[in-house]
């Protein structure tokens, strides 16, 4: 019996990858309420730093207009790869909202990627929010959600490419 892999790539732009502390919808990023700003160069190179990132990763130049010159790909695998950073949370706001750029390519599985943003209490997740990554071009997504946050906790920003598939 043959089988054909159907694998797909999930790009990552997080040049503007950011999550913040809000009251409101329309509060804007400061540096009181900034919990994370990353992006996946540093001194004009690839960098993957606070990064947790599969063994299975790749960097590209295939960024989205105006942004920066690097991103991460992951690969879709069964189980899907997934990289991932931990941040502490600021206890004076209960409102965050992430914002990254990503796309997909070879979308042919149907199964999309995914960005989890999850609250992280004494080493188990208690509580997460997700988007799925359905775009083939260059798109700003974002995750606003109301988490009760304490002393200690942590978020946990989750990227994975999804999963392929044998077919027969």
């Amino acid at each position: 019996m043959k089988h054909e892999l159907i694998a797909r790539r999930l790009s990552y732009f997080l040049f503007a990858l950011l999550i913040f502390g809000c009251t409101e919808e329309t509060t804007e990023p400061t540096d009181e309420n900034t919990l994370l700003y990353s992006s996946f160069e540093k001194s004009g190179m690839f960098s993957s730093d606070g990064w947790k990132l599969p063994a299975q990763f790749d960097s590209s130049t295939d960024v989205p207009a105006g942004g920066g010159n690097f991103s991460l790909v992951l690969s879709a695998s069964n189980p899907p790869d997934t990289a991932h950073i931990k941040v502490p949370v600021k206890t004076q706001f209960n409102n965050f909202k992430l914002t990254f750029w990503a796309k997909t390519t070879g979308l042919t599985s149907g199964i999309n990627g995914e960005v989890i943003l999850s609250l992280v209490r004494n080493g188990s997740v208690i509580d997460s929010s997700s988007i799925l990554v359905t775009d083939i071009i260059w798109k700003s997504y974002s995750i606003q959600d109301t988490f009760s946050v304490a002393a200690g906790d942590s978020f946990m920003v989750q990227l994975t490419a999804g999963v392929s598939q044998l077919f027969p």
